[in-house]
């Protein structure tokens, strides 16, 4: 049943259905896609999940394995039939895909929109409901994804703790700070494929050097799951004196490039809303 709950600051004190009970895309992209798979993977009924004809293909793909899943003629219809709107579109495109939409009611806007601030959605939208930013991560497909969130709004971090973890920040210089560090995510798939092509160009069978490097890292990926370890005794833990790697990350990855890769993060920083 509703209950009511007191909307973060800035907001209309609204009341809130249970988390996830009908939630909406708009854009369904990479990240929309990934937050549907996870929806629809737990353990429990799944919530009626009401998509956008923004990706047809996709949307149509997703609507077709998950039954509890329909794409609406437009926009609007998802807003209408949704307690949880999620706006995923693409950034550049959101003046043409808000134009025009009217959400009210006791609604929540979960915005996963890199570089949009909150209060220019309220100004574009038009609205008084709860806008709360979020930053899952792809891992949000396996429930794995910790997503950073702000303000912090009940509804919102039940969903997302349903799909690994919320972390809600206290302002949105911090949420700023933790989308700069997702620009680094594919810095790291090109690392792994510089990796691979360096192997094959040693005469390696370039599927074998991608069988080695995928598996390589998947095992070094499950370390960071050691809350114990700071990142930089996990360094330490894999090294050995003027061993192998030792060598090389003192030697590629040195003072020079630790002040290069923090200097390009303060930069994006900057540019970020």
């Amino acid at each position: 049943m509703p209950r009511p709950r007191r909307a973060p600051s800035g907001t209309t004190t609204v009341t809130v259905r249970a988390a996830g009970e009908r939630v909406g895309v708009i854009g369904v992209g990479g990240i929309g896609r990934a937050l549907v798979d996870g929806l629809c993977h737990g353990s429990g009924e799944p919530p009626e999940i009401l998509l956008s004809p923004r990706g047809p293909d996709t949307a149509a793909e997703l609507a077709l394995r998950y039954p509890n899943a329909r794409v609406c003629a437009g926009d609007q219809e998802v807003v209408d039939g949704s307690d949880v709107v999620v706006l995923a579109v693409r950034p550049q495109d959101r003046a043409e895909a808000l134009a025009g939409l009217r959400v009210g009611g006791d609604r929540v806007v979960v915005s996963v929109m890199a570089g949009v601030g909150a209060d220019e959605l309220r100004r574009t939208l038009g609205t008084g409901v709860p806008v709360v930013r979020a930053l899952p991560s792809p891992a949000v497909r396996e429930r794995r994804s910790v997503t950073v969130t702000y303000p912090s709004h009940p509804v919102v971090d039940a969903l997302f703790d349903g799909l690994g973890e919320a972390l809600p920040v206290a302002d949105e210089a911090a949420f700023r700070v933790f989308c700069a560090l997702t620009g680094t995510l594919t810095t790291h798939d090109a690392y792994l494929a510089t990796l691979t092509g360096w192997a094959a160009r040693q005469g390696v069978p370039a599927g074998d050097a991608e069988r080695y490097v995928r598996g390589l890292f998947q095992g070094a990926g499950r370390a960071p799951g050691d809350g114990t370890r700071s990142p930089h005794r996990l360094a330490g833990g894999h090294e050995t004196p003027n061993g192998l790697h030792e060598r090389v990350r003192t030697t590629w990855f040195d003072a020079a490039g630790s002040t290069a890769l923090t200097r390009t993060l303060d930069a994006l920083l900057a540019d970020l809303a």
